[in-house]
């Protein structure tokens, strides 16, 4: 299993520069893009994008996921056609950026949504993208309807597109008292086509970030099922940990900006080199 690194870089910092030069300082040989200059990915304008995307080329670094908050959102009638032109300018930017992935989520909790139509919803967004060479990748978040890694592949299953696959996130599992590996893992396997890396410890009976290897995902067992399994994907660092302080819930809840980036270079710089650690180690 060879190492496909990346971050996704308003971890670390909201220029584009500063987050290649960091690419390259650590042996990455990808970025995910999710908000630079204070502006969301879907928001890029198309000289922006031209201009990312030969900064990206120039540096050797391809662009593997676009981390958009496609479908975080309330599921109501009023959302919908705005999500869906959401999708068409995150197609045009993949399509920019040679990226094959953009990220989606399946709808803010909410009592009463019918898991059907957003089944239905989600398949006609997955075939709109896999009409223009994409994958949407959809995460399991602690705020949304898949808030487990379970319940993400019950929902994708009904869904039923070969265009809509999974970010596993191990991570993520802990804020919902799911064991990220093997419970995690095993279902949504047969889905995953990319993967974040961030870890948590309970604190208090609340998850806070930590730095990978330090946390409760098992990342000894992850990374040797990984290997066993044949991913050939990226690993991207969404690491969630600062040193200096915990993000606040808003900001893990809607990522993005400076006051995210605050303080994320020095931890992704610990955090890929743990990682890289546990990952050499095998």
């Amino acid at each position: 299993m060879n190492l496909k690194l990346s971050m996704i870089t308003d971890e670390a910092t909201q220029s584009l520069p500063d987050a290649i030069h960091l690419a390259r300082q650590l042996s990455m040989s990808g970025l995910e893009l999710r908000t630079v200059e204070n502006t969301a990915v879907a928001a890029l304008t198309a000289d922006t994008l031209k201009k990312y995307r030969r900064m990206t080329d120039d540096a050797g670094l391809a662009v593997c996921s676009l981390s958009s908050d496609f479908c975080k959102c309330d599921f109501a009638p009023d959302a919908l056609p705005g999500e869906m032109e959401k999708l068409q300018r995150l197609l045009d930017a993949a399509e920019t950026l040679n990226c094959p992935v953009i990220r989606g989520f399946s709808f803010w909790q909410k009592e009463g949504d019918d898991m059907n139509a957003i089944a239905d919803f989600l398949r006609r967004a997955a075939e709109m993208a896999g009409a223009r060479g994409r994958t949407i990748c959809f995460e399991a978040d602690p705020h949304v309807h898949t808030s487990t890694h379970v319940a993400l592949a019950a929902l994708l299953r009904q869904v039923n597109s070969p265009f809509a696959a999974a970010i596993y996130d191990p991570g993520n599992s802990v804020w919902v008292h799911e064991t990220p590996y093997p419970d995690g893992y095993e279902a949504i396997a047969p889905f995953i086509r990319h993967v974040h890396i961030k870890d948590a410890v309970a604190v208090n009976g609340e998850a806070e970030a930590v730095c990978p290897g330090t946390g409760l995902v098992d990342y000894p067992g992850l990374l040797r099922q990984l290997k066993k399994d044949g991913y050939t994907g990226y690993f991207s660092m969404e690491t969630h940990y600062r040193k200096a302080s915990a993000l606040s819930e808003e900001l893990l809840k809607r990522p993005g900006g400076s006051s995210f980036s605050e303080g994320g270079w020095e931890a992704m710089v610990e955090s890929v080199q743990a990682f890289v650690r546990m990952y050499q180690s095998l």
